[in-house]
């Protein structure tokens, strides 16, 4: 088994090179949550500085790729493709601010998914940059496209009660691969400025 600082980005995140940005979201996920410093998969197999270590690269390799020009660039200027398997890592990407949280870019948007207001505009984004439309959404989520076009539009007046629209943001939120309580609470509480303003 290759140590951590011999694995491509791709093998960090265990995803395919054709990976969309969907899959690579996910993937980064699940290996955050295994990953994480208090999971007991990971405690007696690693000491505290080989999990630091492993996170960090996750974080790294989930920046890299999940920005579409970053990504671009390593894998044009540095993967070498040897007997179909990708190695190697561009200089230009080896360091890793360990104490910085990745930045997202979305359309040229850029947030910081740990500080981010998720609005109906801002969900659009993304979905929009992950090249799924509104109507795969709503067949997934089983949500109707009104009401999905209203979150979007931050229409107030085509949203469904409160307690409705929980579990529609919750099932947006999943189907985008995004943190779904945070996403709700966010566009709540974006709502609820909105209407002190």
């Amino acid at each position: 088994m290759k140590g951590i600082e011999e694995q491509t980005y791709y093998e960090i995140l265990e995803v395919s090179p054709t990976a969309t940005v969907k899959e690579i979201q996910k993937a980064y996920e699940r290996a955050k949550e295994t990953f994480h410093s208090d999971s007991l998969a990971v405690y007696s197999l690693f000491s505290e500085g080989e999990i630091y270590e492993i996170q960090a690269a996750i974080e790294e390799a989930y920046r890299i790729l999940s920005d579409e020009a970053l990504r671009k660039k390593y894998d044009k200027s540095s993967l070498q493709t040897s007997g179909g398997q990708q190695w190697g890592k561009p200089p230009e990407v080896e360091e890793t601010s360990l104490n910085k949280e990745p930045a997202l870019s979305f359309t040229g948007l850029s947030f910081n998914v740990e500080e981010e207001i998720y609005r109906g505009k801002t969900l659009r984004q993304i979905r929009e940059r992950m090249g799924v439309d509104l109507k795969t959404v709503s067949m997934e989520t089983k949500v109707n496209m009104k009401i999905l076009e209203g979150i979007e539009e931050e229409a107030v007046e085509k949203l469904p009660a409160t307690v409705y629209l929980k579990g529609f943001l919750k099932a947006y939120a999943k189907s985008l691969g995004l943190d779904p309580q945070r996403v709700v609470e966010s566009y709540l509480r974006f709502l609820v400025e909105g209407k002190k303003k």
